[in-house]
């Protein structure tokens, strides 16, 4: 017959298996607070690009989205992805922030004990393999599934390049929830709207990562740079032996080797399942 703590601890050890849903919320901007709970726009630090389609209003969305996915999977957590991009902010990150929002909507909900930050990304390939590297740390094994919630026009970004190509993560166990930008437009301004949104994302990012999965080389280590005012380092080296040289191919000193190269080096943990 099991002793109480024996079968308190297999409780604990089942429950820690059975934490297979990793859900990432990539952040986009810093919110300092205030009475609106994010509704107004000078609560945010926002980008000039950011205002025409009230991208801030998404950002609440996105809050809503991922709390409400948490709750629907009790195996489930949501690792908030984001780190000290904003010089004018101070050393708040981005990731702090959402969280602090996430609370003002949603008050002391039990929920929180399964919401983690990570606070060192400062691009989109890096809010997906920090927040692996995260979910690892806390839970000591890797994501089975993965959910995403972000912009809908960075899904081809997220899914397509940076979890199916550059981390061979299985397709078929990611979920992308999105939403979209909406600009007090008229129809035909509206359509001109979203027709330059997606020229600009294929542009300036499908266009780079298709070539440079990891974003080790210009243009994406640059704009990786100059979101990194306080100069702030990862420590998911150490943390995360079984992904330690892919981190040390894609950090900012760079590889000689080509994309593909890279990924050969790493039996992901996730294929071998």
């Amino acid at each position: 017959m099991l002793s109480l703590f024996t079968y308190a601890h297999s409780i604990i050890k089942i429950h820690v298996v059975l934490m297979n849903h990793l859900i990432i919320l990539p952040c986009h901007s810093v919110w300092s607070g205030g009475p609106s709970k994010g509704e107004q726009r000078d609560e945010w630090h926002l980008a000039p690009f950011q205002y025409e389609g009230n991208d801030h209003l998404c950002f609440i969305d996105h809050v809503s989205k991922s709390i409400k996915e948490l709750k629907n999977d009790p195996h489930a957590v949501l690792v908030i992805s984001g780190g000290q991009t904003k010089k004018d902010a101070g050393p708040q990150s981005e990731a702090y922030s959402y969280y602090q929002l996430a609370k003002a909507l949603y008050g002391d909900d039990p929920v929180f004990d399964r919401i983690c930050l990570e606070e060192f990304a400062r691009d989109s390939f890096e809010n997906v393999i920090f927040s692996i590297c995260r979910f690892f740390e806390i839970k000591e094994t890797y994501p089975e599934r993965i959910s995403v919630v972000g912009f809908q026009f960075k899904h081809e970004r997220f899914v397509n390049h940076h979890l199916q190509e550059a981390l061979q993560f299985p397709v078929e166990k990611v979920n992308y929830i999105g939403n979209s930008p909406n600009p007090e437009f008229d129809d035909s301004k509206r359509a001109r709207y979203f027709a330059d949104l997606m020229a600009s994302e294929k542009k300036h990012a499908l266009s780079h990562f298709q070539k440079d999965w990891y974003g080790i080389s210009h243009p994406l280590l640059d704009k990786k740079k100059q979101r990194n005012p306080f100069k702030r380092t990862h420590g998911y080296y150490a943390s995360n032996k079984q992904l330690q040289r892919l981190l040390e191919h894609i950090s900012d000193e760079g590889s000689d080797l080509e994309s593909i190269e890279i990924r050969s080096l790493v039996n992901f943990p996730w294929t071998q399942k």
